[in-house]
């Protein structure tokens, strides 16, 4: 004796497997948005990029002397602090760092440091349209 699944049980079937396929396409889909989400950088507004650029082009103001350095590294840290976007203001930062080693004579990372700062800072600003120019700190 052998059973014999009806038509319309095996349409049950069919359609539980094309629901049960096309509920996880959606699932994965929206996993996969919520990781890309959830992995990118934060964005920072046009007019924090503009202040982002004016602090990087400050680097070219710093004095040669001890007092004056440490001035303009009290200055730049104002300036940082009105970004409102914190992790942009991060690689600007370490920029200033780097530029200030370099005018009170000490030993500084190679350019590669500073392509690599710029291009973290340019990814919070890639919504803005605003492209970040960082000199080098090269001599």
């Amino acid at each position: 004796m052998t059973a014999v699944a009806s038509p319309r049980k095996n349409k049950g079937i069919v359609f539980g497997a094309v629901a049960l396929v096309i509920a996880a396409v959606v699932a994965a889909g929206a996993g996969y948005f919520w990781w890309q989400e959830r992995n990118e950088a934060s964005q920072a507004s046009k007019a924090d990029c503009a202040l982002a650029q004016q602090l990087v082009d400050s680097v070219k103001e710093i004095p040669g002397d001890k007092a004056g350095i440490e001035k303009w590294e009290k200055t730049a840290q104002q300036g940082r602090a009105q970004l409102k976007d914190g992790y942009l203001a991060a690689p600007i930062s370490n920029y200033h760092s780097l530029a200030a080693m370099k005018a009170k004579g000490e030993e500084t990372p190679a350019g590669k440091r500073v392509t690599q700062l710029s291009d973290q800072a340019n990814e919070h600003c890639a919504d803005a349209l605003v492209t970040l120019t960082f000199p080098p700190l090269s001599s």
